[in-house]
Parts: structure tokens; C-alpha cells; sequence
């Protein structure tokens, strides 16, 4: 019993007053008219759980049409490259191990990925690690990025058991944490985060059209 997570409703699209819920009419008239480049690109994530069946393929019918409609691609690729910058300079990454937001982390993984699913429609799936093989496949990413993914979301994962503010974590917390990401020793996680992080972000920087 109990609470099993927060959901922020601060974030819906009509703000703190509006009403938590709206029709399909009221989702399918504001993906339309009224979301901006960041609410589409967080669409890709979405997917009907719950619900009739006739329902739940509505909704997936919108999300899908929302997805593949053209777009001024030069314009949506700017507010992407826009939007991680701002998360950038909000959301600064605590130190070297914040896995997530620093340089070539999980966020521009994400990014990259997300912005190069419109950019090749067959990748659109809610499932990241099938958007990601999806895109290796065309020859639209690297082909390490399906093992870069797996690892850098291990190495968070793994921290934030062990050590939640991302602090140098003990001797044994690294030993723990180097097998947990298959690895043999901390040293050579460090590594591989290293060289992981560089081709991930150069992933990103190319996906932006900033190389």
C-alpha cells in the first residue's frame, strides 16, 4: 500500500490551475497547435498503458501522428540544440561521476538519439535500446552506442545505489561498482567511461550539426 512514485503536475501543459486530465480531442488539438519542439521530443517515450483497447489505440494513433508530421527540420533541430544548452547551464552536472548530465552522459545520449529518431522515422519506439539498435542498423549512429547506453545506464544505476551524491565512493563501493558494470577493476571503469563519454558526445556534436 502507499504511494508508489511522485508525478510532477506542475509540468502539464495547462500549468498548476488546469485540469490533470483532458480528452483525447483536448490531447490531439494542443499536440497540434500548441506544443512546443521539447513536449514532441518527449513524446517519443510515450505510450498508452492504460485504458480501453479502443482507447489506448487512439491515443497511440495521436502520439503516432504527432511524431511523423512534417516539420521545419532547421527550426526543430535549433530548439533541440537550444534545449540541452539550457539544461546545461540549469542543471550543471555535480562532478566527474554525475554519469547523467555531464558531457557525453546519459542526457546527450538522449538528446542524440531522440533528435535523430525524427530525423529517420523508423527508429520512433518508446523503448530507447530498440530506437537505438533501430538507428544502428540504418547506419544512423555509431555502432557502439547500443553497449555505450548499456553501460553508462549500469555505471548511474549503480552509483546512485552506492553512492547517491556522487562522491568519491569507498574502496570496496568501487570494486562493487567495476563488476556490476563487467569490469575488472575501477581503474579500468574510469576508462571506459572515459573513452565512452568521447563518443557519445561526438555522437551528439555531429547529431547538432556543431562539427
Amino acid at each position: 500500500g502507499g504511494a508508489l512514485y511522485e508525478v510532477d503536475t506542475r509540468l502539464r501543459p495547462s500549468g498548476g490551475d488546469g485540469p490533470l486530465s483532458v480528452s483525447l480531442e483536448g490531447f490531439v488539438k494542443y499536440q497540434r497547435e500548441d506544443a512546443w519542439s521539447w513536449e514532441h521530443l518527449a513524446l517519443v517515450r510515450a505510450r498508452p498503458v492504460y485504458g480501453s483497447p479502443d482507447g489506448r489505440a487512439a491515443a497511440q494513433a495521436i502520439i503516432a501522428a504527432t511524431l511523423n508530421k512534417p516539420r521545419d527540420w532547421a527550426a526543430f533541430l535549433a530548439d533541440a540544440v537550444k534545449m540541452r544548452g539550457d539544461i546545461a547551464k540549469a542543471k550543471p552536472p555535480k562532478g566527474d561521476l554525475d554519469v547523467k548530465l555531464i558531457e557525453g552522459g546519459l542526457v546527450d545520449l538522449e538528446f542524440a538519439v531522440q533528435v535523430n529518431q525524427f530525423r529517420y522515422p523508423d527508429a520512433f519506439d518508446p523503448r530507447l535500446s530498440l530506437s537505438i539498435r533501430s538507428l544502428i542498423k540504418g547506419g544512423h549512429a555509431p555502432e557502439t552506442l547500443a553497449e555505450d547506453h548499456a553501460f553508462l545506464t549500469r555505471f548511474l544505476v549503480t552509483l546512485r545505489l552506492v553512492a547517491p551524491e556522487l562522491d568519491d565512493p569507498a574502496p570496496a563501493c568501487k570494486a562493487l561498482i567495476a563488476r556490476a558494470c563487467c569490469m575488472n577493476s575501477w581503474e579500468q571503469l574510469l576508462e571506459t567511461y572515459a573513452a565512452t563519454r568521447q563518443r557519445v558526445r561526438a555522437f551528439w556534436l555531429e547529431t547538432a550539426g556543431q562539427v
